[in-house]
């Protein structure tokens, strides 16, 4: 008798080859047998008219603090995710001395917008070195599996100490064997690679790029051959494409790509490159990515990560201020509860519609209108605040104010920060070597909500605009990243393999409108987003959510690499 038996399915197996009728059955954490099952179980789950999948792996999250107080990683496990990566961008928690647990905190609020209560709140700092907090992650209950790349500003923090975010600060020999020292005892405690960030975009609190930004070339290749010798592990890298160029073939951003290439043949590991498209830079991705191609043939493995979606920034009631005024910023000092109510007084109204002309054209033409019945992803659809005005009567910020006041305070703008033109959109997932990611899972937590990208692909680029076929999304964002990653026995249906599985009813898949909620240590407020059509998603064999509920256990795993 099977401990869980899923009968008369679709299985996806995550390979991408084609979907086939049969069964799966689990025995404890494993894939026991998979095709025509034969004998009884414990439980079974009739599968008839769903999708088997593997659990996807989300590669790119900042869930290094809130896996600690909300052990479900929220909303990744809503959208399918069973295992997720933590470390990215170079930020992250370990090593760490003491005195630097403010330091790493206010980073991590610098750079991906965490707050810095809460981290301090929710986190008790048990650990010294890399494998420290990975025995804290483990010795926590986890609802998701959860693996970790080690960062190069804790490197830095704890090698260099003060001056180490410094442009023109060089390691020297017994800084650079220090560093060197902790990302092998990283990978020797089961870390998956190493980060770094390059963009000036990243920042410290003090505004100062956050360190390893201006990192040599010997820097990055001494730390990254540390994989090399134990031969396995990725480095993840953010590369800041087109920042330092101002001519339209972006030599800089081409000197980036061959940097990542050089460290790759030189550790003999995947660089992995977070990628975007820009409607103002609209040949920078196709050059970036022909650039790769050339490395590639040289003898490089790069990967580059994308996110398959526009990428927005929410602004309501709740959480931020979509207008740059006086009157608005009184509006947002009040407490969230009290500001619908406060659109009632006719004084207040007349003041926050009161803005500088250049204002108004500023906010129509930033905004579009995301729900409040549905998801507005795809902007050439979206209506623009400016046009909805227009068609009332009114002006943008008029209509603003108004259309909060008539939706009980439930409606959304969206800003579209990348990835704003569709084609660009297809040119990059449909590239060779392209893995899906980047949904920030954990940051930016007041501004975006990226994490149900796998909802997103399956609905949208598979579904609705059949560019991109079911099993193919399903290979990547399964094995892809598995393999990718050196995660192993998970990303596919195959006996042995560890029961990481998703009962998706693929045409009633839909993405819910996001909520901003304060459920963060401290009353921090961030937004989160559910879903409908995933029936059952199981982490280890046990069932993580079923229809849209936490099924209160918490079963998962941390993935260390060796």
């Amino acid at each position: 008798m099977h401990d869980l038996l899923i009968r008369n399915g679709t299985l996806i197996d995550g390979s991408g080859t084609p979907a086939f009728s049969g069964d799966l059955a689990i025995d404890g954490d494993r894939i026991s047998a998979v095709g025509k099952v034969r004998g009884s179980a414990r439980r079974v789950i009739d599968a008839e008219g769903r999708l088997v999948t593997p659990g996807f792996i989300d590669p790119h999250t900042h869930l290094d603090a809130q896996l600690l107080w909300d052990p479900l990683g929220t909303p990744t496990c809503w959208h399918g995710t069973t295992s997720v990566v933590v470390g990215n961008c170079g930020v992250g928690f370990a090593p760490v001395r003491a005195e630097h647990h403010a330091l790493l905190a206010e980073t991590l609020e610098s750079v991906e917008q965490i707050p810095r209560a809460s981290v301090m709140a929710g986190v008790d700092w048990q650990w010294q070195d890399f494998g420290g907090y990975l025995d804290t992650l483990e010795a926590s209950e986890l609802g998701v599996n959860v693996g970790a790349l080690v960062g190069h500003v804790a490197l830095r923090v704890s090698a260099l100490g003060e001056g180490c975010a410094d442009p023109e600060r060089v390691p020297n020999p017994a800084e650079l064997e220090a560093m060197r020292g902790m990302v092998d005892e990283a990978l020797t405690a089961g870390a998956l690679g190493f980060s770094t960030s390059r963009t000036r975009a990243h920042c410290m609190p003090d505004g100062v790029p956050i360190p390893g930004t201006f990192a040599g070339d010997e820097e990055l290749a001494a730390l990254a051959s540390v994989l090399g010798n134990h031969g396995r592990g990725i480095v993840q890298w953010v590369a800041g494409f087109g920042e330092q160029d101002s001519t339209s073939d972006y030599p800089e951003a081409c000197r980036e790509v061959g940097r990542m290439g050089e460290v790759s043949r030189r550790c003999a590991r995947p660089v992995i490159f977070s990628m975007f498209t820009h409607e103002l830079v609209p040949a920078l991705h196709g050059i970036v990515l022909s650039a790769a191609d050339a490395q590639r043939e040289a003898g490089a493995e790069l990967w580059p990560m994308f996110n398959p979606r526009p990428v927005l920034s929410f602004v309501g009631l709740l959480n931020e201020s979509p207008v740059r005024a006086s009157a608005w910023k009184r509006l947002y000092e009040r407490p969230p509860e009290e500001r619908l109510a406060a659109l009632e007084e006719a004084g207040l109204r007349a003041e926050l519609v009161a803005v500088r002309p250049e204002v108004d054209t500023r906010v129509g033409a930033e905004y579009t209108l995301f729900g409040p019945e549905a998801c507005a992803y795809e902007l050439e659809a979206a209506p623009r605040l400016a046009e909805v005005a227009a068609q009332r009567g009114q002006r943008p910020v008029e209509a603003m104010v108004d259309l909060f006041r008539e939706t009980g305070g439930r409606q959304i703008f969206a800003s579209a920060g990348s990835n704003q033109v569709a084609q660009h959109i297809e040119d990059v997932f449909g590239h060779p070597g392209t893995l899906f990611g980047l949904g920030d899972a954990g940051a930016h937590v007041t501004g975006i909500c990226d994490s149900s990208l796998t909802t997103y692909l399956l609905t949208y680029w598979c579904r609705e605009r059949k560019s991109l076929g079911v099993e193919e999304a399903v290979r990547r964002l399964t094995s892809a990243p598995a393999d990718t990653f050196g995660i192993r026995g998970r990303g596919r249906l195959v006996p042995g393999h560890y029961a990481d599985v998703n009962v998706i009813d693929f045409d009633a898949l839909r993405i819910e409108l996001p909520e901003f909620v304060f459920d963060f240590p401290a009353g921090a407020g961030r937004w989160t987003q559910k879903s409908s059509g995933y029936d059952y998603t199981l982490v280890n064999g046990e069932v993580l959510v079923e229809a849209g509920r936490h099924s209160g256990r918490l079963p998962g795993k941390v993935l260390r690499g060796g």
